[in-house]
């Protein structure tokens, strides 16, 4: 089914995987590409994400998938909010980093204030030797 050089052309021109992007791609990567694809497509528009669903859309697209493909992604994906996960994986980055800033702001003050105590000294000289 999913082995055929002919299915395999097929899927990657659908896909848009020719020469216009070459990705290198073997026929079950493109498979789980095209499964992954239909997966989001079913998220973003909020609709259930279930083998059917994943089967429908890629029929309509005419791609052609071993069966077990929806079903699998289907399983992995039951209960999960993939907009969420998306929107999670997008910022988790950006979030250490301004942690870490503030952190770094922090140790500054503490060691300017640090610095402004030895520095008062209460009206007193203790550097006059006189």
């Amino acid at each position: 089914f999913g082995g055929s050089s002919a299915n395999f052309a097929h899927n990657q021109a659908r896909l848009g995987v020719d020469k216009k992007m070459p990705l290198n791609l073997n026929n079950k990567q493109v498979q789980e590409l095209a499964t992954s694809y239909a997966c989001m497509v079913l998220a973003d528009c909020e609709a259930k994400v279930n083998d059917e669903n994943i089967n429908k859309l890629l029929g309509a697209a005419g791609v052609k998938v071993e069966p077990f493909y929806p079903k699998l992604f289907s399983q992995l994906l039951a209960g999960k909010d993939l907009v969420e996960m998306f929107a999670k994986a997008g910022g988790s980055g950006g979030g250490a980093g301004g942690a870490a800033a503030g952190e770094g702001g922090e140790g500054e003050e503490k060691k300017e204030e640090k610095k402004e105590e030895e520095e008062d000294d209460g009206g007193f000289d203790f550097d006059d030797d006189e």
